[in-house]
């Protein structure tokens, strides 16, 4: 451990011996403050600062209570530093279901993750109702945690602010000080289940419900007395070293730093917010760098998370910008590729694809902030203002190298066909078993899907969409892909990824391979017995080929199930052709047309929970829930290698998919031959050979597709 953190733990901890007793500065203890000579709070002051004269010339006379109430009367007046409102006149907007959700926290009624409680007159703020017997929920430590960042807190401010009925800042003013009360910092890093002080948690309230909250009622002391506010100001002061002295990592370790930084620029009438600031900035400047692949992904390689991470960096930035506090330099610019991601990777919905444990993003509204602080990116404004400002992007299908993220499109409408195949890692935290998966849209709608995410709990369907079975992928004698348990700098690339990638006007080409990596194998023992390989060509503007390849290490016989999961009510399944067609009342429509084998076996999975959890979405917008869907399940069974070949064939609303039908080619030399036939008489021949390539013939006067091998 370096010195300085060594240093700082043991300062945290040193100051608790004074923190039980003066955690709050409630009547009792002014008698024990006044009794000692010592308050924590005021021993933490900087009486040398000019606005501080007050409180100074009060200490010097061993007046502990004027000491505090001029403390306090400067922290009621001070114009600066500055919050993103004006205290004197905080914002009065609140939406109906915000202002819901404040008038049932008045009855003690809270919302965490979904889930809805009622507490009596006292709240026990290390209770979690899905862990008791005979929870109806699945056990979620996210209950406690979630509630202990204080959202419900903004709401009631809000609605004070809005409504100006008094009941909200009174039973926000109650709340707070008994949170404080009933939760003393720990002397240790606490991450434990039911914990108040996760440092995550207590990272996001110092920059979001609790300077809000106190800007909110600051002005106001007939309603947030002397006592509250004071005890407020020390607990994001016990916050401040807390996180100064027990950083973590990864996304945490943004989230903690600027909640530090907001403590220590918000208060720097603090001995310690100097230090506060600097550390936290030097902290974020490091997580530019050991965080951000040169391609702008963060090392999670979950869109969500990267917007949480852009979102801390931006956090602080935002707030040094309004409070002239020097940066670190190139602070600023490192985030150009992190908003940029968003625009290379979104699809024609302007979401980019829940991949791991992501969620839906508004890619508008993330490029228009973006913009702020990057005017020259026309490109952004023009997605951001939908093509009437700025400038369209200059090219369409992108790679990520070090993310292993291949994007394949047609444009940049909302029209547009697009697929998206992961190919990279595994990530540094919240991952799937996912390699090699995609999802694929075309005509406005998805069709293809990723499991995407579902409640941090220990339901069956949380373990779905981890594992491979909520993919799109091979399983190999009933074997998911395994890669888990490792630690996350195992799962960090150094480099850019083993992945093939060709783009052209006509075409796309993105090829990899699960297996070849020590952490890559089969089932919880990672058997190494057969390697992966898929290949995917986007025939511009209209279909594409996937090409999977089973490369085993044995003579054996072995199992492959080939599984896509198709966002529609149901399919059309033709069992001669082996075929699948989406039946979607409105929207688009999805043909996929394999390669039709003897030994190939098509049946469809929609709904099932035993023997195992297979073909739903979870619910968007929603934490618990799912929707059936069809999951197609391709098998073959085989000793040596063995392929699969599809045609994924869309077709915009109202008319029938464009494949009639694939059919064995003529092999000449190849290892795999087809024919796609299509409604309007064409035909395309592919060949394909593992040391030539893929070759695509569309036709006279028509140039043939000649794709190296990869």
């Amino acid at each position: 451990m370096p010195d300085a953190r060594r240093i700082a733990r043991r300062k945290f901890i040193a100051g608790l011996a004074g923190a039980t007793m003066l955690q709050t500065a409630f009547p009792e203890e002014m008698v024990m403050a006044q009794a000692t000579g010592k308050d924590p709070l005021l021993e933490a002051l900087d009486l040398s600062q000019p606005d501080m004269s007050a409180v100074k010339v009060a200490m010097e006379r061993g007046d502990t209570v004027e000491a505090r109430a001029a403390f306090a009367r400067h922290l009621r007046t001070r114009t600066a530093p500055r919050w993103f409102f004006d205290p004197a006149a905080p914002p009065k907007d609140i939406s109906a279901d915000d202002l819901a959700e404040a008038a049932r926290a008045l009855q003690h009624t809270f919302d965490s993750v979904g889930i809805r409680h009622t507490f009596g007159p006292k709240i026990d703020w290390a209770y979690n109702p899905t862990t008791q017997p005979g929870s109806p929920w699945p056990p979620d430590h996210e209950w406690t945690w979630q509630l202990n960042r204080h959202v419900i807190w903004r709401k009631m401010a809000a609605a004070y602010s809005a409504t100006g009925d008094a009941r909200y800042a009174q039973e926000l003013t109650r709340e707070i000080a008994d949170w404080i009360r009933a939760n003393p910092p720990p002397g240790w890093a606490d991450q434990n289940a039911f914990s108040r002080w996760r440092t995550i948690d207590a990272g996001i309230r110092m920059f979001t419900s609790w300077p809000y909250v106190f800007y909110h009622l600051v002005r106001h002391p007939d309603l947030f007395p002397d006592d509250v506010l004071l005890s407020m100001v020390d607990s994001m002061r016990r916050h401040a070293d807390y996180l100064d002295a027990f950083p973590t990592t990864g996304n945490w370790l943004c989230l903690e730093a600027n909640g530090e930084f907001h403590v220590g620029a918000l208060f720097p009438e603090l001995k310690n917010a100097a230090r506060w600031r600097q550390n936290a900035l030097h902290r974020l400047r490091q997580q530019l760098e050991a965080q951000v692949y040169p391609d702008g992904a963060q090392i999670e390689l979950t869109p969500g998370y990267h917007n949480v991470v852009l979102l801390c960096f931006v956090g602080t930035l935002r707030l040094a910008r309004l409070n002239a506090i020097p940066l670190p330099d190139g602070y600023q610019a490192g985030l150009e590729k992190m908003y940029a991601l968003n625009l290379w990777a979104m699809s024609p919905d302007r979401d980019v694809p829940p991949l791991n444990d992501s969620w839906r993003i508004d890619v508008p509204k993330v490029l228009r902030e973006g913009v702020e602080f990057f005017p020259t990116r026309k490109d952004w404004a023009w997605i951001a203002s939908e093509g009437k400002e700025g400038q369209r992007p200059d090219h369409a299908s992108h790679l990520f190298p070090y993310a292993g993220w291949a994007l394949m499109r047609s444009g940049w409408d909302r029209q547009a066909r697009f697929l998206l195949m992961d190919g990279g890692p595994f990530g540094y935290a919240h991952q799937h078993e996912d390699k090699l998966s995609f999802v694929l849209h075309a005509f406005g709608t998805r069709l293809v899907f990723d499991a995407g995410s579902y409640a941090y709990d220990a339901s069956a369907m949380r373990q779905y969409v981890l594992s491979a079975r909520g993919h799109n992928v091979i399983h190999v004698d009933g074997l998911e892909q395994h890669r888990g348990g490792l630690t996350g700098n195992a799962y960090v690339a150094k480099a850019p990824v083993a992945l093939t990638w060709q783009t052209a006007p006509e075409y796309d080409y993105a090829a990899a391979s699960f297996g070849t990596l020590p952490e890559e194998g089969w089932g919880p023992s990672r058997l190494k017995q057969v390697v992966h390989t898929r290949r995917i060509l986007f025939v511009k503007p209209d279909y594409w080929i996937v090409l999977d390849t089973l490369t085993p290490s044995d003579a054996a016989e072995h199992t492959y199930e080939s599984t896509f999961h198709l966002d529609t009510p149901a399919v059309l399944v033709d069992e001669g052709l082996r075929s699948v067609v989406t039946q979607n009342a409105k929207g688009a429509q999805l043909g996929i047309f394999p390669l039709p084998t003897p030994e190939l076996q098509v049946r469809i999975i929609q709904g099932q929970e035993q023997p195992f959890v297979q073909g739903w979405l979870p619910r968007e917008h929603a934490l618990t829930g799912a929707f059936p869907r069809p999951c197609v399940y391709f098998t073959q069974k085989g000793k040596g290698t063995v392929r699969f070949l599809y045609v994924f064939a869309p077709a915009p609303e109202g008319h029938p998919v464009p494949v009639l039908i694939v059919t064995p080619g003529q092999a000449e030399g190849a290892q795999i031959a087809a024919d796609i036939a299509f409604r309007d008489g064409q035909t395309h021949r592919l060949r394909f050979h593992d040391k030539d390539g893929l070759r695509l013939e569309r036709g006279a006067g028509v140039p043939t597709l000649h794709i190296q091998a990869g």
